[in-house]
């Protein structure tokens, strides 16, 4: 087996023992136990458990980020700010519906969480926040009102939203489905657009 193969496998397997069990049970025996390898084997695609949750938490944050950029529709001109924003939503928890270990990794950590899994969780809402204040920012010239708010403050609310949306997609999806979200934003900003106008001719 080409060694780039065993060493998806071996990380494969990792990333289900912590999913299921948690960190502790993802020692090295296990892991080996659980890829169905010699453990001598594991020891040659990663020389310890510190250089294989780095790079287990290196893979799947690049997995979320990718993700995160992929959900954003493209900005153009003839875009719609409210179908833009909704799409985004919807486009990005079917990812996380899609493949929920990655996201149960970096998005739901448990107490026993090591140091290096929490700067990745904090790189990956980094970039969410990014993405955030990028479409709010294409937004104020589109959306009535939205050049009133505090973009920074709009954007870590969104974020907020966000990151609950993504924990009730992981622990409850047959009840909280990307589509419900969906319909969910729809309805929001479809309200919040009868408020401006009403306003508007008081």
């Amino acid at each position: 087996m080409p060694i780039e193969v065993r060493r998806e496998q071996v990380l494969d397997a990792t990333l289900k023992l912590i999913v299921e069990r948690g960190y502790p049970a993802a020692t090295m025996e296990a892991v080996a136990r659980q890829a169905e390898l010699a453990k001598p084997r594991v020891y040659s695609a990663y020389p310890g458990r510190g250089p294989l949750l780095r790079a287990l938490l290196e893979r799947e944050e690049r997995r979320v980020v990718t993700a995160l950029a992929e959900a954003m529709p493209a900005l153009t001109e003839d875009s719609d700010f409210d179908e833009t924003l909704t799409a985004a939503a919807v486009n990005l928890l079917r990812a996380v519906a899609a493949h929920p270990a990655s996201w149960l990794l970096l998005m739901l950590p448990a107490d026993d969480t090591p140091s290096e899994v929490r700067e990745h969780i904090s790189a990956g809402r980094g970039f969410a926040l990014q993405q955030l204040r990028a479409l709010l920012a294409w937004g104020q010239s589109r959306r009535p009102g939205l050049d009133q708010l505090d973009l920074e403050l709009a954007a870590r609310a969104l974020l907020a939203v966000g990151e609950q949306a993504v924990g009730l997609v992981l622990t409850q999806p047959e009840e909280f489905t990307p589509e419900r979200y969906g319909r969910f934003a729809r309805g929001l900003l479809s309200a919040l657009s009868a408020h401006s106008a009403a306003r508007g001719q008081n």
